[in-house]
Protein backbone atom coordinates (compact mmCIF):
# COMPACT_ATOMS: atom_id res chain seq x y z
CA UNK A 1 0.00 0.00 0.00
CA UNK A 2 1.66 3.71 -0.94
CA UNK A 3 1.88 5.93 1.61
CA UNK A 4 2.31 8.86 -0.38
CA UNK A 5 0.37 11.74 0.59
CA UNK A 6 -1.44 13.37 -2.39
CA UNK A 7 -0.44 17.45 -2.38
CA UNK A 8 -3.91 18.16 -1.47
CA UNK A 9 -3.59 16.11 1.57
CA UNK A 10 -0.29 17.80 2.35
CA UNK A 11 -1.68 21.55 2.12
CA UNK A 12 -4.75 20.90 4.46
CA UNK A 13 -1.85 19.19 6.62
CA UNK A 14 0.18 22.54 7.44
CA UNK A 15 -2.71 25.13 8.61
CA UNK A 16 -3.56 22.42 10.77
CA UNK A 17 0.10 22.05 12.02
CA UNK A 18 0.14 25.99 12.35
CA UNK A 19 -2.78 26.07 14.14
CA UNK A 20 -1.65 23.71 16.59
CA UNK A 21 1.37 25.99 16.79
CA UNK A 22 -0.02 28.87 17.35
CA UNK A 23 -2.12 27.43 20.24
CA UNK A 24 0.41 25.77 22.01
CA UNK A 25 1.89 29.40 21.55
CA UNK A 26 -0.54 31.23 23.27
CA UNK A 27 -1.28 28.14 26.14
CA UNK A 28 2.61 28.80 26.83
CA UNK A 29 2.18 33.20 27.11
CA UNK A 30 -1.19 32.26 29.20
CA UNK A 31 0.54 30.08 31.22
CA UNK A 32 3.39 32.48 31.87
CA UNK A 33 1.38 35.40 32.44
CA UNK A 34 -0.75 33.31 34.96
CA UNK A 35 2.45 32.52 36.59
CA UNK A 36 3.63 36.32 36.89
CA UNK A 37 0.24 37.28 38.20
CA UNK A 38 0.59 34.62 40.91
CA UNK A 39 4.29 36.05 41.74
CA UNK A 40 3.33 39.58 41.61
CA UNK A 41 0.20 38.60 44.36
CA UNK A 42 2.93 37.10 46.50
CA UNK A 43 5.22 40.17 46.24
CA UNK A 44 1.90 42.35 47.42
CA UNK A 45 1.28 39.78 49.72
CA UNK A 46 4.63 39.67 51.31
CA UNK A 47 5.46 43.31 51.97
CA UNK A 48 1.93 43.68 53.77
CA UNK A 49 3.17 41.24 55.61
CA UNK A 50 6.65 43.00 56.44
CA UNK A 51 4.50 46.53 57.34
CA UNK A 52 2.26 44.66 59.57
CA UNK A 53 5.33 42.77 61.23
CA UNK A 54 7.16 45.83 61.46
CA UNK A 55 4.05 47.68 63.05
CA UNK A 56 3.08 45.17 65.24
CA UNK A 57 6.64 45.40 66.64
CA UNK A 58 6.21 49.02 67.37
CA UNK A 59 2.63 48.62 69.32
CA UNK A 60 4.20 45.95 71.16
CA UNK A 61 6.88 47.71 72.05
CA UNK A 62 4.57 50.86 73.13
CA UNK A 63 2.16 48.30 74.82
CA UNK A 64 5.66 47.17 76.78
CA UNK A 65 5.64 51.42 77.93
CA UNK A 66 2.01 51.45 78.87
CA UNK A 67 2.47 48.55 81.30
CA UNK A 68 5.44 49.73 82.53
CA UNK A 69 3.95 52.83 83.15
CA UNK A 70 1.05 51.39 85.22
CA UNK A 71 3.14 49.27 87.02
CA UNK A 72 4.98 52.36 88.23
CA UNK A 73 2.07 54.45 89.22
CA UNK A 74 0.48 51.58 91.02
CA UNK A 75 3.59 51.54 92.54
CA UNK A 76 3.31 54.75 93.47
CA UNK A 77 -0.05 54.37 95.27
CA UNK A 78 1.07 51.67 97.51
CA UNK A 79 4.74 52.98 97.67
CA UNK A 80 4.36 56.20 99.65
CA UNK A 81 7.89 56.78 100.26
CA UNK A 82 9.46 56.58 96.73
CA UNK A 83 5.91 57.84 95.06
CA UNK A 84 7.31 61.20 93.89
CA UNK A 85 10.29 58.78 91.87
CA UNK A 86 7.57 56.24 90.75
CA UNK A 87 4.92 58.44 89.19
CA UNK A 88 7.49 60.55 87.63
CA UNK A 89 8.76 57.01 86.47
CA UNK A 90 4.69 56.21 85.37
CA UNK A 91 4.03 58.90 83.25
CA UNK A 92 7.35 59.14 81.06
CA UNK A 93 6.49 55.89 80.80
CA UNK A 94 2.95 56.30 79.72
CA UNK A 95 3.53 59.15 77.25
CA UNK A 96 6.11 56.84 75.43
CA UNK A 97 3.87 54.36 74.82
CA UNK A 98 1.03 56.50 73.35
CA UNK A 99 3.46 58.21 70.95
CA UNK A 100 5.11 55.04 70.07
CA UNK A 101 1.79 53.41 69.72
CA UNK A 102 0.32 56.65 67.35
CA UNK A 103 3.55 57.60 65.71
CA UNK A 104 3.96 53.89 64.04
CA UNK A 105 4.80 54.22 60.93
CA UNK A 106 2.13 53.08 57.91
CA UNK A 107 4.46 52.85 55.15
CA UNK A 108 8.48 51.28 54.99
CA UNK A 109 10.73 51.97 51.98
CA UNK A 110 12.97 48.34 51.32
CA UNK A 111 16.64 49.66 51.15
CA UNK A 112 16.61 48.37 47.66
CA UNK A 113 14.16 51.35 46.41
CA UNK A 114 16.83 53.56 48.15
CA UNK A 115 19.68 52.04 46.23
CA UNK A 116 18.10 51.83 43.17
CA UNK A 117 17.51 55.81 43.14
CA UNK A 118 20.90 56.20 44.45
CA UNK A 119 22.17 54.03 41.42
CA UNK A 120 20.29 55.67 39.07
CA UNK A 121 21.61 59.17 40.22
CA UNK A 122 25.49 58.04 39.97
CA UNK A 123 25.01 56.69 36.48
CA UNK A 124 23.76 60.08 35.38
CA UNK A 125 26.07 62.14 36.99
CA UNK A 126 28.64 59.91 35.60
CA UNK A 127 27.28 59.70 31.96
CA UNK A 128 27.34 63.67 31.97
CA UNK A 129 31.14 62.70 33.17
CA UNK A 130 32.02 60.65 30.32
CA UNK A 131 29.79 62.77 27.69
CA UNK A 132 31.85 66.38 28.50
CA UNK A 133 34.86 64.10 28.82
CA UNK A 134 35.40 65.95 32.65
CA UNK A 135 38.71 65.28 33.70
CA UNK A 136 39.37 66.91 36.99
CA UNK A 137 39.45 65.93 41.16
CA UNK A 138 35.35 66.36 41.85
CA UNK A 139 35.67 68.88 44.93
CA UNK A 140 32.92 70.08 47.55
CA UNK A 141 32.38 73.79 47.46
CA UNK A 142 30.61 75.56 49.89
CA UNK A 143 28.66 78.70 49.18
CA UNK A 144 29.53 82.15 51.08
CA UNK A 145 25.68 81.31 53.27
CA UNK A 146 27.26 78.59 54.88
CA UNK A 147 24.60 76.69 54.89
CA UNK A 148 24.36 72.37 53.53
CA UNK A 149 21.66 74.07 50.39
CA UNK A 150 24.22 75.92 49.08
CA UNK A 151 26.91 73.66 48.71
CA UNK A 152 27.53 72.29 44.89
CA UNK A 153 30.01 69.52 43.75
CA UNK A 154 32.20 70.96 41.06
CA UNK A 155 33.71 68.51 38.58
CA UNK A 156 36.48 70.31 36.37
CA UNK A 157 36.83 69.96 32.90
CA UNK A 158 40.21 69.46 33.15
CA UNK A 159 43.01 67.90 35.25
CA UNK A 160 44.70 71.26 36.63
CA UNK A 161 41.93 73.64 37.32
CA UNK A 162 40.97 76.70 39.57
CA UNK A 163 37.69 76.71 41.11
CA UNK A 164 35.02 79.62 39.27
CA UNK A 165 33.15 81.97 41.65
CA UNK A 166 29.95 81.49 43.38
CA UNK A 167 27.47 82.80 40.54
CA UNK A 168 28.82 80.25 38.11
CA UNK A 169 28.95 77.79 40.49
CA UNK A 170 25.09 78.52 40.55
CA UNK A 171 24.56 76.93 36.95
CA UNK A 172 24.88 73.48 36.76
CA UNK A 173 27.24 74.14 33.43
CA UNK A 174 30.15 76.42 34.64
CA UNK A 175 31.65 78.47 31.41
CA UNK A 176 33.30 81.45 32.16
CA UNK A 177 35.88 82.55 29.95
CA UNK A 178 38.99 80.97 31.90
CA UNK A 179 38.81 77.70 30.26
CA UNK A 180 40.57 76.02 33.69
CA UNK A 181 37.25 77.42 35.98
CA UNK A 182 35.40 75.79 33.32
CA UNK A 183 32.75 71.81 34.02
CA UNK A 184 29.88 71.25 35.83
CA UNK A 185 27.88 71.84 39.04
CA UNK A 186 25.53 69.47 40.68
CA UNK A 187 23.80 69.87 44.00
CA UNK A 188 25.36 67.20 46.48
CA UNK A 189 23.22 64.14 46.85
CA UNK A 190 24.33 64.67 50.52
CA UNK A 191 22.72 67.93 50.65
CA UNK A 192 19.31 67.25 52.50
CA UNK A 193 20.41 64.63 53.83
CA UNK A 194 22.78 67.20 56.38
CA UNK A 195 19.79 69.48 55.95
CA UNK A 196 18.12 67.12 58.28
CA UNK A 197 20.90 66.20 60.62
CA UNK A 198 21.59 69.88 61.31
CA UNK A 199 17.96 70.26 61.99
CA UNK A 200 17.63 67.13 64.41
CA UNK A 201 21.39 67.43 66.16
CA UNK A 202 23.40 70.32 67.35
CA UNK A 203 26.68 68.83 65.21
CA UNK A 204 29.79 70.99 66.16
CA UNK A 205 27.63 74.44 66.84
CA UNK A 206 30.65 76.30 67.44
CA UNK A 207 33.01 78.93 65.35
CA UNK A 208 35.89 76.77 65.15
CA UNK A 209 34.58 73.02 65.39
CA UNK A 210 37.29 70.57 66.34
CA UNK A 211 37.83 68.19 63.32
CA UNK A 212 37.17 65.16 65.43
CA UNK A 213 34.17 66.29 66.76
CA UNK A 214 32.60 67.26 63.53
CA UNK A 215 33.48 63.66 62.05
CA UNK A 216 32.39 61.71 64.75
CA UNK A 217 29.16 63.88 64.61
CA UNK A 218 28.37 62.91 60.80
CA UNK A 219 29.56 58.74 61.31
CA UNK A 220 27.18 58.75 64.37
CA UNK A 221 24.21 60.47 62.05
CA UNK A 222 24.90 58.12 59.09
CA UNK A 223 24.64 55.24 61.51
CA UNK A 224 22.30 55.79 63.97
CA UNK A 225 19.62 58.59 62.09
CA UNK A 226 19.46 57.61 58.91
CA UNK A 227 21.19 54.08 59.23
CA UNK A 228 23.12 54.00 56.17
CA UNK A 229 26.10 51.72 57.17
CA UNK A 230 26.24 49.38 60.23
CA UNK A 231 29.40 51.33 61.80
CA UNK A 232 31.73 54.16 60.76
CA UNK A 233 35.26 55.28 61.86
CA UNK A 234 36.90 58.03 61.50
CA UNK A 235 40.64 58.95 62.00
CA UNK A 236 42.47 62.26 61.75
CA UNK A 237 45.90 61.89 60.26
CA UNK A 238 46.99 65.12 59.63
CA UNK A 239 45.96 68.84 59.00
CA UNK A 240 42.77 68.93 57.39
CA UNK A 241 42.82 65.40 56.64
CA UNK A 242 40.62 62.38 57.56
CA UNK A 243 40.00 58.68 56.77
CA UNK A 244 36.85 57.39 56.97
CA UNK A 245 36.10 53.23 57.58
CA UNK A 246 32.83 51.87 56.58
CA UNK A 247 31.71 48.76 57.74
CA UNK A 248 28.41 47.52 56.05
CA UNK A 249 27.04 50.02 53.25
CA UNK A 250 23.53 50.33 52.62
CA UNK A 251 24.27 51.35 48.95
CA UNK A 252 26.33 49.75 46.20
CA UNK A 253 28.51 51.94 43.68
CA UNK A 254 31.01 52.44 46.46
CA UNK A 255 33.35 54.11 44.11
CA UNK A 256 30.70 55.96 42.27
CA UNK A 257 30.92 59.83 41.89
CA UNK A 258 28.95 61.50 44.92
CA UNK A 259 28.01 57.98 46.73
CA UNK A 260 25.35 59.15 48.93
CA UNK A 261 27.74 58.55 52.59
CA UNK A 262 30.72 59.63 50.74
CA UNK A 263 28.71 62.90 49.68
CA UNK A 264 27.08 63.31 53.29
CA UNK A 265 30.41 63.83 54.52
CA UNK A 266 32.42 66.18 52.19
CA UNK A 267 29.45 67.92 52.42
CA UNK A 268 29.51 68.46 56.09
CA UNK A 269 33.34 69.16 56.16
CA UNK A 270 32.82 71.68 53.67
CA UNK A 271 29.58 73.53 55.68
CA UNK A 272 31.39 73.26 58.76
CA UNK A 273 35.07 73.98 57.94
CA UNK A 274 33.71 76.57 55.34
CA UNK A 275 36.61 74.86 52.44
CA UNK A 276 36.68 73.48 49.70
CA UNK A 277 36.39 69.36 50.01
CA UNK A 278 37.97 66.57 48.02
CA UNK A 279 37.24 63.09 49.01
CA UNK A 280 39.31 59.59 47.52
CA UNK A 281 37.78 56.33 47.54
CA UNK A 282 41.04 54.29 48.94
CA UNK A 283 39.70 50.43 48.75
CA UNK A 284 36.86 48.76 48.63
CA UNK A 285 35.19 45.09 49.49
CA UNK A 286 31.37 44.24 48.60
CA UNK A 287 29.66 46.40 51.05
CA UNK A 288 33.00 47.95 53.25
CA UNK A 289 35.28 51.11 52.03
CA UNK A 290 37.65 53.79 53.21
CA UNK A 291 37.96 56.72 52.22
CA UNK A 292 39.97 60.21 52.85
CA UNK A 293 38.63 63.24 52.93
CA UNK A 294 40.23 66.72 52.41
CA UNK A 295 39.32 70.33 53.16
CA UNK A 296 41.20 73.45 52.70
CA UNK A 297 43.32 72.68 48.97
CA UNK A 298 40.66 72.38 46.39
CA UNK A 299 43.85 71.27 43.79
CA UNK A 300 44.41 67.53 43.53
CA UNK A 301 47.60 65.78 43.87
CA UNK A 302 49.46 64.30 41.36
CA UNK A 303 49.36 60.89 42.84
CA UNK A 304 44.87 60.55 43.29
CA UNK A 305 42.93 59.55 40.66
CA UNK A 306 40.31 62.61 39.42
CA UNK A 307 37.12 60.27 39.35
CA UNK A 308 37.58 59.00 42.97
CA UNK A 309 35.02 60.76 44.41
Amino acid sequence: MSTNQSPDETDQSAPNEATADHASDQSAVAELQGRIEILQEENRRLRREYVRARQTRYRRTAVGFGVIGALAVIGGVILTDSREVLFALGGTGLLAGVLTYYLTPEEFVAATVGETLAQTLQESYEAIQSALDLQGQPVYVPLSDGTASETRLFVPQHHEYSLPDEPSLRQPFVVPEEPSQRGVSFQPTGQRLLEEFRTASDIADTTTPEPERVFDQLADGLVEQFELAESISTTINADRQCVIAVTGSRYGQLDGLDHPIVSFVATGAAVMFDKPTRVTVRTTDDRDFVFECRWGDPNPTADESPAAA
